[in-house]
């Protein structure tokens, strides 16, 4: 693997989103329709913060052990997200990313062209990357 490799060159490019305000059930419908782990969370085009499944079953899990049951109308997405996020710029390397990836025991990391949300890289990303036919 060219771990010099510039982020840009395996990212997803195709941002699936949702904003502060919208509910847990529109957050279920997107994980229920499309193949993903993460959904980021955009205020303004800017990032606000990134929702993982882990995140759902966790408030599920919670609601559980407490008794609760959950008014997915009533969570907002923003109540939900991991507000405090690493990202990266398009042109860091896929080295650093993995290194970020270990290192921090997280899954996705959010991706910037200066100020402005460019995808996003997953592990998944990464692993495919490793064992595909174009490794340079």
């Amino acid at each position: 693997m060219n771990t010099e490799m510039p982020v840009k060159k395996i990212k997803t490019s195709k941002i699936i989103y949702v904003n502060p305000d919208d509910t847990m059930l529109k957050v279920e419908e997107i994980f229920s329709h499309f193949p993903i782990h993460h959904i980021l969370v955009v205020e303004n085009k800017k990032l606000a913060g990134v929702i993982s499944k882990h995140d759902l079953l966790r408030l599920y899990q919670d609601a559980v052990n407490r008794g609760e049951l959950l008014n997915r109308n009533n969570v907002q997405a923003a109540d939900i997200m991991t507000k405090k996020l690493i990202t990266l710029d398009i042109e860091d390397t896929l080295g650093l990313a993995a290194d970020i990836f270990l290192s921090n025991k997280i899954h996705s990391i959010p991706l910037l062209d200066g100020q402005e949300l460019a995808g996003i890289i997953t592990n998944h990303d990464l692993i495919r990357y490793c064992f595909s036919d174009n490794i340079s």
